[in-house]
């Protein structure tokens, strides 16, 4: 997926034009995006894979306001 449908700060790292796995970019967007951002993951890539990403973070054990925030009101069906 092509990283430039989301802002430079996300993913400063990397070039403007990058194609990266699903996975880097959902976990990139959900730890560094704005909700706007996490808003617009949701259109373009598939619930499972964000569910997958989130439980990445989580399996962390950091974070923990961000995934709650990302479970209640990203995630909620």
């Amino acid at each position: 997926m092509q990283i430039s449908n989301f802002p430079h700060h996300i993913f400063w790292s990397y070039k403007p034009d990058a194609e990266l796995p699903d996975q880097v970019i959902a976990e990139q967007v959900l730890l560094y995006g704005d909700v706007e951002d996490m808003f617009l993951l949701t259109k373009l890539m598939p619930y499972e894979k964000i569910t997958q990403a989130k439980n990445i973070i989580e399996a962390t054990g950091r974070w923990q306001k961000r995934i709650y925030f990302i479970s209640n009101v990203v995630l909620s069906k």
